[in-house]
């Protein structure tokens, strides 16, 4: 069983070596080239096919694993074979346009121009393409230089088959001149020992690219060519076989030479160079030394002179804190108290005994815990301490170091409970202040419903019995009753604060407010003068916008008391769709830029008995009724208040 077994594998084995054997049969492309055209193509002293076509084949067949065989054949023989298929490729056949519709031409490798080769004797007579005229010229057959010797009719042309018979013909005297591949003609020469008695002339001829040939339609060998060619050239390989197969062995040499010199040359004057600059270095490293260490003498007197400084610096900085009125108190990350100022342990109630950290004393938990409920920014805490409100504003910031890390935080705040108190009693003061105004025009217009009413009831006695006077006073006794009573009404409601309560306002509504002021305009020969645009309904808060009103009128009447022309206009109109204007303008005495600038800040004034507040509180009115406050005013030329409100909309009921 073993041995049947055996027999087998080595039957299976055997089927598989001749499997392999048959997939590593490769196909030999035949090559064809001129096996007389050094240093392009040419039979060596072996036998061999060589030359510099023959070693860019090997390249190419290395590029793409091909395998060639080369076939030395004469051009036109080679031309017929690779047409009838027995050839496949012919390296290193001039590019020609009479042959490009027969077959397919690579890439050009090599490109030169045909040289004209003379007899030395001749040099005086030849010295280039215009002197060929009656001279017999040899040249090789079937290339364009034939062709185009042939159109110079008084030229007379001796074919031959290839460049050294041509060279021959040249050498037995049967022609006057060569006209052919400068490289072929100098190795031939060489070869025969003739090129002291010949001169290869400059003049260039004819322009010819050497190529490899392929059949028509062979386009998988045409682009193995074409793409080994163009890597080569990229990758300057190309030129290298070039130089090796043109250049002269001994300009090699010397070529060669000349370049170890200059890279000798050149490595010595580096190491000069590399060696004079380590001595200058050398003697600037002492100096540099010397310099440094009287420097670091200088810095270390330097540094004591800058730790006074700091220490300075610090004790003034202490000073600072300790004395102003904002309490500081900074923690680290773990808000362990690291510094505190003297207005914070004031504010916060320490003493000496007293333990510090965050729960001791409480207001530093209760301002901490504030702070991450609200946005940042400065804010306001609003605390009772053993029955008494304070007022605390502050901002906690985040302190980092040079490095970006956060290293804890800073804690800024300032007690503003005793402001705040200051601030509602001067409200109170101005508001009353501001009433007190308001009740002599309420008292005008009471008393013209009163008199009415008087001079009804001291008639009525008399004439009670007259049916046209009970018709009389029947009409006119309860009208001027409710005027009474809107009156007193627009009074307790401008005196009783209460919510904002915005609702459709028209401009009759409003302007009834300003019989309230008409006393003191009358009083103090105020013109009034109104420009209202009609069928404007704001949506407003009328309580909020009527002491609005009332405040900029009686600042108006205030600043026009000591003016010649006393006139205050009112304009109403409609801005757009949402927003409708209400103007007061009048001729006082304006302000100034500084006091433009200061002019809603609480507590400034430039009124003797005035407060400050009275605008402050106009301003945060109409904030409140989603309104803008915009003023102008000059010295001397009167002062203009423009109040943006918005406008009734259906869809804001």
């Amino acid at each position: 069983m073993k041995i049947v077994f055996l027999f087998l594998l080595a039957i299976f084995l055997q089927g598989i070596g001749s499997i392999s054997s048959g997939f590593a049969e490769e196909k030999v492309y035949k090559i064809a080239a001129e096996p007389k055209l050094p240093p392009f193509s040419y039979i060596n002293e072996n036998g061999v096919l060589t030359g510099l076509s023959i070693d860019l084949m090997e390249q190419i067949a290395e590029q793409h694993r091909l395998s060639f065989e080369y076939i030395p054949m004469n051009i036109e023989d080679a031309e017929k074979a690779l047409e009838e298929g027995k050839i496949d490729a012919i390296a290193g056949m001039v590019y020609r346009p009479s042959k490009d519709w027969k077959f397919d031409f690579s890439t050009s490798y090599f490109t030169m121009s045909d040289s004209i080769v003379i007899p030395k004797e001749s040099e005086n007579q030849i010295k280039g393409i215009e002197d060929l005229e009656n001279r017999q010229v040899v040249v090789e057959g079937h290339t364009s230089m034939y062709e185009n010797i042939l159109n110079m009719r008084t030229t007379n042309v001796l074919l031959e088959d290839n460049q050294y018979t041509a060279l021959q013909s040249l050498i037995e005297g049967r022609a006057d001149l060569f006209i052919g591949n400068k490289w072929t003609a100098t190795a031939y020469l060489k070869e025969l020992g003739r090129e002291d008695s010949f001169t290869i002339l400059d003049d260039v001829m004819n322009s010819s690219d050497y190529t490899v040939v392929v059949q028509e339609e062979n386009d998988s060998l045409l682009l193995a060519f074409n793409q080994s060619i163009t890597m080569l050239e990229a990758k300057g390989e190309l030129n290298k076989l070039i130089n090796k197969w043109t250049v002269p062995k001994d300009l090699a040499e010397i070529a060669r030479l000349e370049t170890f010199i200059y890279l000798l040359v050149s490595v010595l004057i580096i190491v000069a160079i590399v060696l004079l600059i380590i001595y200058m270095w050398n003697q600037r490293l002492k100096e540099a030394v010397h310099i440094q260490t009287s420097k670091l003498r200088q810095l270390n007197e330097s540094l004591q002179e800058t730790q006074q400084i700091i220490a300075d610096s610090n004790a003034f900085k202490d000073l600072i804190l300790n004395n102003i009125d904002t309490g500081i108190v900074t923690f680290n990350v773990d808000l362990k108290i690291t510094s505190c100022n003297a207005s914070a342990v004031h504010m916060l109630n320490l003493s000496n005994d007293t333990p510090f950290s965050l729960q001791n004393p409480p207001l530093l938990k209760q301002l901490f815990d504030h702070y991450h409920s609200k946005e940042s920014g400065v804010q306001v805490l609003e605390w009772n301490e053993q029955g008494q409100k304070k007022v605390i504003y502050y901002r906690i910031l985040q302190i980092y170091n040079s490095r970006e890390q956060q290293t804890g935080y800073l804690l800024s705040m300032n007690d503003e409970t005793e402001k705040k108190n200051l601030e509602q009693k001067l409200f109170t003061q101005e508001k009353l202040h501001a009433l007190g105004q308001l009740v002599a025009g309420v008292a005008h217009e009471i008393r013209n419903p009163l008199t009415s009413i008087k001079m009804f009831i001291d008639m009525l006695p008399s004439k009670y019995h007259l049916p046209e006077f009970r018709r009389l006073i029947t009409e006119h006794v309860p009208s001027e009753v409710n005027r009474l009573n809107t009156i007193v009404t627009d009074l307790v409601e401008y005196a009783r604060p209460r919510p904002s309560n915005k609702q459709k306002y028209t401009l009759e509504e409003m302007a009834s407010l300003l019989s309230f002021i008409q006393v003191t305009m009358d009083k103090n020969q105020i013109s009034l003068e109104k420009k209202v645009e009609d069928n404007l309904v704001f949506y407003i808060d009328p309580q909020q916008i009527r002491q609005v009103m009332i405040n900029l009128l009686l600042n108006a009447v205030d600043a026009v008391a000591e003016k010649e022309e006393k006139k205050i206009t009112i304009t109403v109109k409609k801005i757009n769709e949402e927003i409708g204007s209400v103007m007061i303008s009048d001729t006082g005495k304006g302000m100034s830029s500084e006091e433009l600038h200061h002019i809603l800040e609480p507590f400034y004034t430039s009124k003797e008995k005035g407060v400050g507040l009275g605008l402050t509180l106009t301003y945060n009115l109409i904030k409140e009724n989603k309104g803008e406050l915009h003023i102008a005013s000059q010295p001397n030329k009167g002062s203009t208040f423009t109040i943006l409100l918005p406008l009734y909309q259906k869809e804001a009921s």
